[in-house]
């Protein structure tokens, strides 16, 4: 059984061994530490997201997956963390795109104060559409598994209500709104709600092509697309911290790119080999937990724009720890239900 499952990690591990003495051959031993650093880094933040693809991919046809774990990796590597963020340091930095290479490529210390004049609209984007993907799965009144049953019991019964996870979502942009200061409050509030509106939008698009028994059939007419679009802003989402928090390692954004791309094409591998071997079908609960995850995440990169105000900084591995605590949990107790007698 483990060799079945490690033959999905050794391309990923011979790319992560290939690109790290690559950089050590570079730039030399510190160089190799710090992408490293953030490889680990990336691949603790985007586990749970990894267990979420699952479930999304297993509706897409072979193809579809293929073209997701191969061009889709495109997007978030190359889209997210370096043209991504090149374009938020434009918008808030009030300068040219042109401008914002040169810095990013020739003054680090220079792209790393415009990055952060645009780190409220990016913690604000990402943490709101994170955590619509948390209030969306456990307010479900059609929900009948449950990990934390008190909880998760009442979450669902809640969901009866239409639309009450957005009105919950709305109401904590709006506390945090109120507690920053005047200047921020148009930034955070147009980045929140469109966080948000993109979270309903992407699943809206996916739902409406049917649920899973109908979207075999149904994906050739489009479906696909839809979860195509929902995987690569899930992984924006995702990705967006985990570029915020490389920053404060380096701001070498070659070792950023070499780095979180790595995590990025590991998670990949192993997303596949999570939806390829059903894992989530014998792992009951393990997707509770990556969604727990989720909502930590989400809460914690919208909490970091308030903290920011009042010059504090939570470290990233506070972040990946908290979702590995969740995942490991989840994993445990799913563990112990698959091996109890019938």
């Amino acid at each position: 059984m483990p060799w079945r499952y490690l033959r999905y990690l050794v391309a990923p591990l011979a790319c992560c061994a290939a690109g790290l003495a690559i950089v050590l051959g570079w730039q030399g031993l510190s160089a190799a530490w710090v992408t490293l650093v953030l490889l680990v880094l990336e691949v603790s933040l985007s586990f749970d997201n990894a267990v979420v693809n699952a479930r999304v991919l297993e509706t897409l046809t072979p193809g579809q997956q293929r073209f997701f774990l191969t061009w889709g990796l495109v997007i978030p590597v190359f889209g997210v963390r370096f043209v991504g963020p090149l374009l938020m340091v434009s918008l808030a930095g009030g300068v040219s795109l042109q401008r914002a290479l040169d810095a990013a490529l020739h003054q680090p210390a220079v792209y790393r104060q415009l990055l952060d004049l645009a780190e409220p609209r990016i913690l604000a984007f990402g943490g709101m559409f994170l955590l619509m993907v948390f209030l969306r799965y456990f307010f479900d009144e059609a929900k009948t598994l449950h990990w934390f049953r008190p909880l998760e019991r009442r979450l669902s019964a809640a969901g009866r209500v239409e639309a009450v996870e957005i009105a919950l979502a709305l109401l904590l942009l709006l506390g945090l709104v109120a507690a920053l200061p005047a200047e921020r409050h148009g930034e955070v509030m147009i980045a929140g709600i469109l966080g948000l509106v993109l979270q309903l939008l992407s699943t809206s698009l996916a739902e409406a092509f049917g649920d899973e028994e109908q979207a075999g059939e149904r994906l050739a007419a489009g479906g696909g697309l839809a979860s195509l679009l929902y995987l690569e802003l899930l992984d924006a989402s995702f990705s967006l911290d985990g570029t915020i928090g490389a920053f404060a390692i380096t701001s070498n954004l070659a070792l950023i790119m070499t780095g979180l791309g790595l995590g990025a094409l590991f998670i990949r591998s192993l997303t596949l080999m999570i939806s390829r071997e059903r894992a989530l079908d014998q792992l009951i609960f393990l997707e509770h937990g990556a969604h727990y995850a989720i909502g930590a995440l989400g809460g914690l990169m919208l909490a970091g724009i308030w903290l920011a105000e009042h010059h504090t900084h939570l470290p990233e591995w506070v972040t990946g720890l908290i979702g590995l605590v969740f995942l490991a949990l989840s994993l445990g107790d799913s563990l112990r239900h698959h091996k109890r007698p019938t």
